[in-house]
């Protein structure tokens, strides 16, 4: 048989060149389609190579991380802005002013009657100032006048809030106070009126 013969051969048994060519199986080509694609699948997985779809669902998974933590990022910066998180700053009163003098108030019991000159200006340390900030037991005090033992500009004087007796301090007020070796006594502070600030002021000179 010579070349010619043999692809007259092939020719005639090709079904595509023949108008009798049986249908396709449709169910078998399901099917082995079906099986194909579970066994590339098992293959590629056990050999450890990220398919498409999972590279595509690792990618999210990663953005959404990254998101999250630039969320908590934000919120933190925020919130330390903020400081105290109803929109006032954290710093905006309670940090003392630099220099500040320091004082606490003594407690104790029993009423007090408002010391007068005579009684203050036995105290080593004696100042005229203007309450500035109160915050919870915190007064924070401009310094109007010294009489005697300073010359910060502010006063921060601490007091036991919780003593009905001791005195406490409104913004905007403004105050006498004496005090020795750091402590305010119970009675050696006044809500100073015009009149006392006057007395005050005439008897040291300034």
């Amino acid at each position: 048989m010579n070349d010619d013969e043999l692809l007259a051969r092939l020719k005639s048994a090709d079904p595509a060149l023949t108008g009798v060519a049986p249908p396709p199986d449709i169910n078998r080509l399901v099917e082995d389609t079906l099986n194909t694609d579970t066994a590339l699948q098992s293959a590629t997985t056990a050999a450890g190579i990220a398919t498409a779809g999972w590279g595509r669902r690792r990618l999210f998974g990663l953005a959404a991380a990254g998101l999250l933590v630039l969320g908590g990022g934000i919120t933190g910066g925020i919130m330390a802005n903020s400081g105290n998180g109803n929109g006032h700053s954290a710093t905006a009163k309670s940090a003392a002013p630099t220099g500040a003098l320091k004082l606490t108030a003594e407690g104790g019991s029993g009423k007090c009657v408002p010391p007068g000159l005579d009684t203050l200006s036995k105290y080593p340390t004696l100042f005229e100032g203007t309450a500035v900030s109160v915050e919870g037991s915190t007064a924070t005090f401009r310094v109007d006048r010294w009489f005697k033992g300073g010359d910060a500009e502010a006063v921060v004087l601490t007091s036991d809030t919780r003593i009905p007796e001791t005195l406490t301090y409104t913004e905007g007020g403004h105050y006498i106070v004496g005090a020795e070796d750091g402590f305010v006594p119970m009675c050696a502070a006044i809500e100073a009126s015009p009149k006392d600030i006057a007395e005050f002021r005439q008897a040291f000179g300034k």
